[in-house]
C-alpha cells in the first residue's frame, strides 16, 4: 500500500519518496509483523482454548505428556501477520514477490488442511495424500517460475535458470532439465525438513530466525548489481523486493517465539512450519543460492537426514542408528533437557548462517 502511495502521489508529497527504498520498507514490514503477532496471538490462543483445539501428543513422547492440549495452528497467526505486513509494504507488481507470497499461501493451505483434520479426527492426512497435495503445489510453482523468470546475469553474461553455482567457487554448472527436478526437491525438502524440526518448544522458530536472517541479506544482495558484481554472485532483476516479505517473516517469527518458547503457549503446527520451509526453498531458487541453502538451513537438513537414515537403517538392517528420530528426540532420550537442546540447536543454526554468509567472499 505504501509503495503505491509513493508511486501515485510522490510528485505532490515529496516525503513519500522514502517508500521507494526496499531497506526502509523491509524494516517497517518486520516491525509491523512483530507487533501484529504480539497483539494477535494471545487472542488466538484464547480462541483455540475455547474450541479445545489442542495438540495430541504421540505415545512415544512420554516426556511431552504435559504438553497435551496446548493450542496448535499458531501458523495461522504467523500467516496473517505476514500477509498484512506484505500488503502494507510490498510491491504486488513484482513477479518474484508474488511467486514467494503465493508459495507461502498455497503451502499454508495444505498445512491447514492437515492440522484441521488432525484436530477433528486425532490424525491428519495420510503421508501419500500429504505428499500428493504438496507435489501438486510444488509443480504449479515450478511451472509459474519456468514461465515468468527468464534467467540471471553473472559476470556480465546472461545465463539460463538451469545454471547453478556452488559455494566457495566462481564456476557455474548447467544441469539442463534436471534443474527443475532439483527445484522440486528443494521446495518439498525444505517444507518437510522444517516441519520435522518443529518438535520442541521454540526449536523450529528460533532456528528459522538465523536462517531467514541470512537469506534476507542474500536476497537483497542478489537484487543489487553493484554488490553482485563485487562479490561474483548472480544478479537477478527485481528479486530484492522479496526482502520485504522475508523481513515480515522475520518479524512474525520473533513475535511468535515470545509465545512459543519453553514452556510453549502455542505451537505453529503444519500450517506454520510447512509454508515457512517451502518459502526459504523457493527464495533460494530465485536468488540462485540453491546449494548454499544446505549450509544456511543446515539444522533442517540434519534433522531431515536423521529421519531418512533412521528409516533406511531399520528397514534394511533392522537396527536403529538413533534412539529416536528426528535428532532432537535422540538427545532427549540421552537425558538432555529440552531447553538445552533447543538453545544448542539455535547456536549451531547461527554458526551455519554465518558460514553461509562468509562463503560470499571465500571463492
Amino acid at each position: 500500500m505504501f509503495y503505491y502511495l509513493f508511486d501515485l502521489f510522490v510528485n505532490s508529497f515529496n516525503f513519500l519518496n522514502i517508500f521507494q527504498y526496499i531497506t526502509l520498507r523491509s524494516a517497517l514490514a518486520g516491525i509491523a509483523s512483530f507487533f501484529i503477532i504480539i497483539i494477535l496471538t494471545p487472542k488466538f490462543i484464547d480462541f483455540l482454548n475455547e474450541k479445545n483445539y489442542g495438540e495430541n501428543i504421540s505415545s512415544y513422547l512420554k516426556g511431552h505428556k504435559k504438553k497435551k492440549g496446548t493450542p496448535n495452528m499458531g501458523g495461522i497467526a504467523i500467516g496473517i501477520s505476514i500477509l498484512i505486513s506484505s500488503t502494507l509494504f510490498g510491491n504486488f507488481e513484482n513477479i518474484n514477490f508474488i511467486m514467494v507470497l503465493g508459495t507461502y499461501m498455497l503451502f499454508a493451505f495444505s498445512g491447514f488442511i492437515d492440522d484441521f483434520i488432525k484436530l477433528k479426527k486425532g490424525r491428519g492426512l495420510s503421508i501419500s495424500k500429504k505428499v500428493s497435495l504438496q507435489t501438486l503445489i510444488a509443480l504449479t510453482i515450478i511451472f509459474f517460475f519456468l514461465m515468468n523468470v527468464e534467467g540471471f546475469v553473472y559476470n556480465d553474461q546472461i545465463y539460463k535458470n538451469t545454471f547453478i553455482g556452488l559455494p566457495f567457487t566462481k564456476e557455474l554448472f548447467d544441469l539442463g532439465s534436471m534443474y527443475y527436478f532439483l527445484c522440486f526437491l528443494i521446495i518439498l525438502g525444505s517444507a518437510n525438513a522444517v516441519n520435522l524440526t518443529d518438535g520442541l518448544d521454540g526449536l523450529a522458530t528460533g532456528s528459522l530466525l538465523s536462517t531467514v536472517g541470512a537469506i534476507v541479506l542474500l536476497t537483497y544482495i542478489a537484487g543489487n548489481a553493484i554488490y553482485t558484481n563485487y562479490l561474483y554472485l548472480p544478479y537477478v532483476k527485481d528479486v530484492a523486493e522479496i526482502s520485504i516479505l522475508l523481513s515480515a517473516i522475520l518479524g512474525s517469527l520473533l513475535g511468535f517465539l515470545w509465545f512459543n518458547s519453553n514452556p510453549a503457549q502455542i505451537f505453529m503446527g503444519d500450517v506454520g512450519s510447512i509454508p515457512l520451509g517451502a518459502t526459504i526453498g523457493i527464495v533460494s531458487i530465485l536468488i540462485k543460492q540453491e546449494v548454499l541453502l544446505l549450509i544456511s538451513g543446515g539444522i533442517f537438513v540434519i534433522e531431515a537426514l536423521s529421519v531418512i537414515i533412521q528409516i533406511l537403517s531399520f528397514r534394511f538392517y533392522n537396527k536403529r542408528v538413533l534412539r529416536m528420530a528426528p535428532l532432537h528426540h535422540h538427545f532427549e532420550q540421552l537425558g538432555y533437557s529440552e531447553s538445552k537442546i533447543v538453545i544448542r540447536f539455535w547456536i549451531v543454526s547461527i554458526i551455519l548462517a554465518l558460514i553461509a554468509l562468509a562463503s560470499l567472499k571465500i571463492r
